[in-house]
């Protein structure tokens, strides 16, 4: 209980402090923040797509899979009713000038560089109990959200779509469910991309 109650406190603030600063910079050092918070408790995933790559490198259990993604949404789905409570708004969107293609690549890009850096700090033998790896994930995510966050949101995590769009849908304003397959297929493919480079470099 204590693993998944983690990923929903975790997702939680981070979906929060995204939807009320919607600034990278606060995003990724409020990411590095929650990192060191509950790495050591659950892994501190916070991200469905994370905890799928997990699986699939079988550090977390197909139990433990399917409980952290719900976790994960509900705290996503909570931290959006907050943000519309507190500021009347939380849509997550890309730029609607810009072409589908442009937005699910962006989106493909620096989810796989995300998910590549989780699983080296986190999974790689030669960095094993390293001491940055909050620090290098938190910027991660900053540097995405400044590259591509004004072309397709900056989102690389279903659960900041999902828990909006769940939001938006009930009380009939914002347009987020509309656009939440953009950030549920792209973040699995370049997760998947990730988990198979990383499988790439532990080869022998």
């Amino acid at each position: 209980m204590k693993k998944y109650l983690t990923e929903f406190i975790g997702t939680l603030f981070l979906v929060l402090i995204i939807g009320l600063t919607q600034n990278p910079l606060a995003i990724g050092f409020g990411l590095t923040v929650l990192v060191y918070m509950g790495a050591h408790i659950s892994g501190a995933h916070y991200n469905p797509v994370v905890s799928l790559a997990m699986f699939i490198k079988k550090e977390i259990s197909g139990d433990d899979f399917f409980k952290y993604i719900i976790a994960q949404i509900l705290g996503a789905a909570l931290a959006a009713y907050l943000v519309f409570t507190l500021s009347s708004n939380m849509t997550i969107q890309p730029n609607l000038d810009e072409s589908v293609y442009q937005i699910l690549l962006a989106e493909v890009l620096f989810t796989y560089l995300l998910v590549l850096v989780i699983l080296n700090v986190a999974c790689h033998p030669n960095l094993k109990e390293n001491s940055f790896y909050g620090l290098a994930i938190g910027l991660t995510v900053m540097a995405g959200a400044y590259s591509v966050g004004g072309l397709s949101g900056g989102v690389f995590n279903p659960a900041v779509s999902i828990g909006p769009s769940i939001i938006d849908f009930i009380s009939g304003y914002g347009v987020s469910q509309y656009f939440t397959w953009y950030y549920i297929v792209a973040p699995i493919i370049g997760s998947l991309i990730a988990v198979v480079h990383f499988n790439f470099i532990l080869k022998k």
